[in-house]
């Protein structure tokens, strides 16, 4: 966004201009050398010696501290945080948030397409195998996990599905039509292939909340269907509202994102997803930059989410989470799947590797 990178431009850009008037000529006439030197040559004519150099520093003032004095108090003016808000929910929002429709009951589908289908994904860098010859399945209003210990690709795997990084080889389908997948043709080099269509069908929560800095609450939630035009403007506020009552976020609606606690920018985040009504969602360890006291507040949002119907892909290091709410639970490790069950045939010590690991993180 233009108000980020001017925030972090202008100080290069000042350092640069002043440098440049100082140091060299700037169309023949700007820099103090050419300043003086015209100075010199006007007061050697009309004699008027103080005049004359009260006229060239007032010039060199100008361009310099005056320029100065602006670019400063534009950065200032740039900088989000210095940007408090205390105007309180209004009763019109507070009734778009009450009013919202029950939600459904959670139940997993039997259709025959998979909402989610990843066919032999694998990806490397610098040469470096991440994920090879990865497959994953998952079926509308499922709830799946993906554990692992670290290195193991699980983030790697959840950028693939999002299309964040490009996949070397293999497919993605959503609803059974392809999604990203290799174009081949002859002899020249596979090309990578999306189908954006199907892009608003994710929604993906981050482990660093990558809210906007200089917009509200209310303003992230809005930004993504607004530039799609998904509804009109008062359907859109309307369901912002309930997306952050449901959070526990409504009275926070016009702060901004350094306002905010770890956790609260995080269920910040996962409203935002849910605004473009997502059929599946990404969670990459939601938890993992929080402060431990924050982590429940954020798991206790995505578990009331697990019972609305919403297929769900979360990558996370809470076992105890992870094996509550999940109805199947992925077992990487070297880039690869080595389990795909369900939580109690986990626990009950049927795969060997997966049980050590549990043990490792203290779920027995």
């Amino acid at each position: 966004m233009i108000p980020q990178a001017l925030r972090v431009a202008l100080p290069a850009l000042a350092n640069e201009y002043i440098a440049i008037v100082k140091l060299s000529s700037l169309v023949s006439v700007i820099s103090l050398t050419e300043i003086l030197m015209v100075g010199q040559r006007l007061y050697s004519q009309n004699f008027l010696v103080m005049e004359t150099m009260a006229a060239v520093a007032f010039y060199y003032i100008l361009i310099v501290t005056v320029f100065d004095f602006l670019l400063k108090r534009l950065e200032t003016w740039l900088d989000v945080t210095q940007r408090k808000t205390t105007r309180p929910v209004d009763e019109e929002m507070q009734q778009m948030a009450t009013a919202r429709r029950p939600a459904m009951a959670r139940s997993v589908s039997v259709a025959q397409e998979p909402a989610l289908q990843a066919s032999k994904l694998h990806k490397a860098y610098n040469n470096v195998e991440v994920l090879g010859a990865v497959s994953l399945q998952i079926q509308p209003g499922e709830v799946v996990s993906v554990i692992g210990p670290s290195g193991s690709g699980k983030t790697t795997l959840i950028r693939l599905l999002n299309g964040l990084e490009q996949i070397d080889n293999g497919e993605i389908k959503i609803n059974g039509q392809p999604f990203i997948h290799l174009d081949r043709q002859g002899q020249q080099k596979p090309r990578f292939m999306e189908n954006s269509e199907h892009r608003q069908n994710i929604g993906m929560v981050f482990q660093s909340f990558n809210l906007f800095p200089h917009l509200t609450v209310l303003g992230n939630l809005l930004l993504a269907p607004r530039y799609h035009h998904l509804a009109s403007e008062g359907e859109l506020k309307q369901h912002a509202c309930e997306l952050l009552h449901k959070v526990g976020m409504l009275e926070h609606a016009w702060k901004y994102p350094h306002q905010l606690s770890g956790g609260q920018q995080q269920r910040v985040a996962i409203a935002r997803a849910l605004m473009m009504r997502p059929q599946i969602m990404l969670f990459d360890e939601p938890t993992s930059a929080l402060d431990p006291e924050k982590v429940n507040e954020v798991l206790q949002v995505i578990e009331s989410l697990a019972h609305e119907g919403i297929t769900m892909v979360i990558v996370t290091h809470e076992m105890n989470f992870a094996f509550k709410v999940s109805d199947r639970i992925v077992f990487m490790e070297k880039g690869r799947v080595v389990c795909d069950d369900t939580p109690q045939a986990m626990r009950d010590g049927q795969h060997p590797r997966v049980d050590a690991f549990l043990k490792d993180v203290s779920l027995a």
